[in-house]
């Protein structure tokens, strides 16, 4: 079609064949060429803003115009202020009172979160003509707005508070703490109370808190940003925000989280809006609100604590045996499981377990005893084995999930009250040395020592601990055939672990020297089972 005949048409009042001209756009929007579009496109808003066609062709067109903008070059009329300002007026974001909670609006706003996603210069506009208060005033004082209307304006919120503190100052002013937790509990609750929910459908209560929470997000790191640079002090956005606690908690504690995947939408956004939160503020709303949240009114302060240690260790447990099922977290995951960002998938839960821990010293020692190695979990070093505790501690040495690593480090510190010897004792010196000396921590190789035991009567020689890897000594001479008594294929296995162990240490650059391993295998020809001999206990 010539771009004389689409021009004809856009001006036309044949209902049908316009409605046929934005199919085919539809269609096929690279249908237009470029050198084309920009008449197009410009024409097209003009259109739109007359409202001279029906809802069911107003509705076509601004679908038409969103497939036409996905693209910068030859929709520059879209990117421009007066395109801005036009999509305002389709949408009724210039001015509250003119804003229709109907199919167009909610394709012009679409087309405005686009825009604000490609091209940073659309937040200005929009902030100059009025849309960034309109939007808040209608989240504000709405009471019943469709969740598609709930949907795109907190993602178009989402957009314009990136990098942008200043005008999350300006949400303030129009207390979208409330309207954010108006949002949030409305959506929570349907979750809760519909089980017919389709999660696969465009717009749904999921949807929208997924999208609430970025917003809630973004505005306390951006505001605890801007508050960094200033010198007076102000409320903080973790306190503004407070209210917003009870719906996030809701989520974790009483809606069952997704599978096979725990953390994801919207467990997974819960938790990140949570880490932004001191244990100061959640430990308030838990007071004031732990009826609403633990849906239990007789639940006493321990059991609470209990019941979010239970919670929080069974999301981090089954999200990571998910992830790495193959014991190593340095390994590739199964394919099925090779596009998640591990590191960014547990990296936030392990850290907000680590605040909490850090924020309530009664609720730490709950935490230590699903995280930290039992006496069961002595049997065999700490770092084996296939429970939690063994899970994490190799997770300290990964050199493929560092900010896991670290998170997990600081955790497990933490759970052993910062203090550098407790923390040796607990996860093993070799697993602990290299966060230590990070953190400028020097401590010499502690000595064997026994585990604390409350039995005076238990026979206490098997309860020594090797203070390297953590394991009962007592386990160690029961474990395994002696190297005298190892065939070949045996002694390469051990090799090949030794190789793999040293190679790990190296990446953690505590040491810098060559690998012996390899060494040996060089200088036997490859057969590394020859140069492997037995050490005495007290060789180095």
């Amino acid at each position: 079609m010539s771009i004389e005949s689409t021009c004809s048409i856009l001006t036309s009042t044949d209902q049908d064949d316009i409605v046929a001209l934005f199919k085919a756009i539809e269609k096929n929007p690279e249908g237009i060429k470029v050198d084309e579009k920009p008449k197009v496109v410009d024409l097209l808003l003009t259109q739109l803003e007359k409202r001279i066609w029906s809802k069911q062709t107003m509705t076509l067109g601004l679908q038409a115009l969103k497939l036409l903008g996905r693209s910068i070059q030859g929709s520059e009329a879209l990117f421009s202020e007066k395109g801005t300002l036009k999509l305002l007026k389709i949408t009724g974001l210039d001015d509250i009172e003119s804003f229709q909670d109907t199919a167009p609006t909610h394709e012009g706003m679409k087309c405005l979160a686009n825009c604000i996603l490609l091209d940073e210069k659309t937040k200005t506009y929009l902030e100059n003509n009025n849309g960034v208060a309109t939007c808040g005033r209608i989240l504000q004082t709405r009471s019943q707005l469709s969740m598609e209307s709930q949907f795109l304006i907190c993602r178009i919120l989402f957009f314009m508070t990136v990098n942008r503190s200043d005008i999350i100052l300006q949400l303030m002013e129009y207390d979208i703490a409330e309207s954010t937790e108006k949002v949030l509990t409305e959506n929570v609750k349907k979750i809760k109370n519909d089980k017919s929910i389709d999660p696969s459908a465009p717009i749904n209560p999921i949807n929208v808190v997924n999208e609430t929470l970025k917003l809630l997000f973004n505005m306390i790191l951006g505001h605890g940003r801007q508050q960094q640079l200033q010198q007076e002090p102000t409320t903080t956005a973790p306190e503004y925000f407070r209210k917003c606690l009870l719906p996030i908690l809701e989520i974790i504690f009483l809606i069952p989280p997704p599978q096979p995947l725990p953390l994801s939408p919207p467990h997974s956004h819960a938790i990140h809006a949570l880490m932004q939160y001191p244990c100061s503020v959640i430990v308030q709303i838990w007071r004031e609100y732990k009826n609403e949240i633990f849906q239990s009114p007789d639940l006493t302060p321990e059991q609470g604590r209990v019941f979010v240690a239970k919670k929080m260790t069974e999301l981090l447990q089954n999200s990571l045996m998910y992830l790495i099922p193959n014991d190593d977290p340095d390994e590739l995951p199964p394919p099925d499981r090779q596009h998640y960002n591990i590191d960014a998938i547990l990296s936030p839960l392990i850290l907000v377990i680590r605040n909490l821990a850090h924020g309530d010293p009664n609720l730490r020692p709950l935490i230590a005893d699903s995280l930290l190695p039992q006496q069961s979990d002595r049997m065999v070093p700490v770092n084996q084995g296939k429970g939690l505790p063994a899970y994490l501690i190799r997770l300290m040495t990964s050199a493929m999930l560092p900010q896991t690593k670290d998170a997990v480090c600081e955790t497990m510190f933490v759970l052993c009250d910062e203090d550098a010897t407790q923390f040796t004792q607990k996860v093993g010196y070799g697993n602990a040395i290299g966060f230590l000396v990070n953190k400028g921590i020097a401590m010499e190789p502690p000595q064997e020592h026994q585990q604390d035991n409350n039995d005076e009567n238990e026979d206490n020689e098997n309860s020594i601990i090797n203070p390297i890897t953590g394991q009962y000594v007592s386990a160690e001479r029961d474990q395994g055939p002696a190297l005298a008594d190892m065939t070949d294929e045996e002694k390469e296995r051990e090799a090949e672990k030794l190789f793999v162990l040293f190679e790990r240490l190296k990446k953690t650059g505590i040491i810098d020297v060559e690998n012996p391993i390899a060494k040996a295998m060089r200088e036997g020809g490859g057969e590394s089972s020859t140069n492997i001999r037995e050490l005495d206990s007290d060789e180095e």
